[in-house]
């Protein structure tokens, strides 16, 4: 089977996408796997760097007034002949898209050229590339309830997000404490606001350090492309980092604080962690509220939206949680209960239904 997977933009979109394609290579070696993406954004770097053939094109965005609209009108007919191009060379038996407005002239492509397709929606508020593309797609796989009633209901499949088949798959390594110079024996909560980070939520995690409770270490990843400068020093319980496995984090630790975006979301459900979910207000529908409810209404996590966050909103609800071991270990069970660990190997089911017809 040849597969071509069309996913960019951020890593929202690239990580559930190369995680498809690392389980359809271990279940599937023989498989050929090829990625389609923008040529100027992260995947033309991310994904071949993991080992994939790639090709690149450039694409207008969808959003903005009249003049944009016609410009991503016009690109989106030029990226179209690039991918008819690249169809008829591959012949790939099947396309998969990730969302992303990269994605559409792949996913239209394929379909005029009778390619049998799947699209993935990641987030409770299905994205406007996905939303455009759903009457095209032969099955189209969703992680939330609410996809249901956004996109055709009779292609929709609920299987949850490929990262959580990995996440499911993670064993806790206690070296990265021992690493990071902390005791394997005392429990600890990880904040992580993502891979850039987030200047305004570190500030406020910054003013809380002094808050906390000495009975719990601290693990901040700052982000790596995050300005602000910590005041706190990394010493004592207390380690402030540019960078963590997440998926590690989430398996040792007591609590997490983190964003609601859909991969993190699918972790934690994977996992069974317990969590202090903060959403990013920069996203398009509020999604990672919306992502978030859906663990808050299961008594799975906690909700902090950033405009009611302070130091001491924070912190109380840090020391609360950890000093309830009760309430923490149900919160890890609805977690649990909530997490969806076979999606990709139910995805490569339904390629093989696909494909074989």
């Amino acid at each position: 089977m040849k597969v071509m997977i069309a996913a960019g933009g951020t890593g929202g979109h690239i990580y559930p996408a190369l995680a498809l394609a690392e389980i359809l290579k271990k279940e599937k070696p023989e498989t050929e796997i090829i990625f389609f993406g923008s040529d100027d954004r992260m995947e033309a770097q991310v994904i071949p760097a993991a080992g994939y053939q790639f090709y690149g094109t450039s694409m207008s965005g969808m959003n903005g007034g009249v003049s944009a609209k016609i410009r991503s009108v016009l690109s989106l007919i030029r990226a179209g002949n690039v991918c008819r191009k690249i169809l008829k060379k591959e012949k790939p038996d099947i396309c998969i898209g990730f969302g992303n407005y990269i994605s559409v002239p792949l996913i239209k492509t394929a379909r005029r050229m009778h390619i049998p397709v799947m699209i993935h929606e990641q987030n409770s508020f299905a994205g406007k590339a996905n939303r455009f593309v759903s009457k095209d797609a032969d099955i189209i796989v969703g992680c939330y309830e609410s996809n249901l009633e956004q996109m055709p209901r009779d292609k929709v499949r609920l299987y949850g997000n490929p990262q959580a088949s990995l996440a499911a798959e993670v064993v806790f390594d206690p070296s990265c404490l021992r690493d990071l110079g902390l005791d394997t024996e005392v429990p600890f909560v990880v904040f992580m606001m993502g891979s850039l980070g987030s200047e305004s939520v570190s500030k406020v995690i910054d003013e809380a350090c002094s808050l906390f409770d000495p009975s719990f270490q601290v693990i901040i990843a700052a982000g790596a492309s995050n300005d602000y400068e910590f005041r706190t020093t990394s010493e004592g319980r207390i380690r402030i980092v540019p960078y963590v496995d997440g998926k590690q984090m989430l398996k040792g630790c007591t609590l997490a604080v983190t964003r609601a975006g859909a991969t993190t979301m699918a972790e934690i459900g994977a996992i069974g962690c317990a969590s202090v979910l903060i959403p990013s207000p920069f996203v398009p529908n509020n999604h990672q509220v919306i992502n978030a409810l859906e663990l808050v209404k299961q008594d799975a996590a906690v909700m902090i939206e950033e405009k009611d966050l302070t130091a001491k909103v924070l912190a109380d609800t840090v020391n609360g949680l950890m000093k309830d071991p009760e309430k923490i270990r149900k919160m890890r069970e609805n977690a649990w209960r909530s997490g969806k660990r076979d999606a990709a190997e139910k995805m490569i089911r339904c390629m093989e239904e696909l494909v074989n017809g």
